[in-house]
């Protein structure tokens, strides 16, 4: 039951993720004219949609404890 919970929260925050990483890649500059592959901002790309999807899921994982 936690993975399947895991990976509804997972697919749930890839649309935040996406959001969020289209924001920082304009807030880098990722809108310049440069065509160059390596002009390619990974963190903003890849990183911040990735953390925050490995987020959910692990935060999907965790058990409920009643203390």
């Amino acid at each position: 039951m936690r993975l399947m919970r895991a990976t509804v929260f997972a697919a749930i925050a890839v649309f935040p993720a996406v959001l969020l990483a289209l924001f920082a890649y304009l807030l880098l500059g990722g809108s310049s004219e440069s065509t160059e592959w390596e002009a390619w901002m990974y963190g903003p790309c890849y990183g911040v949609p990735g953390l925050c999807i490995l987020g959910a899921f692990i935060l999907g994982l965790r058990e409920d404890r009643e203390d």
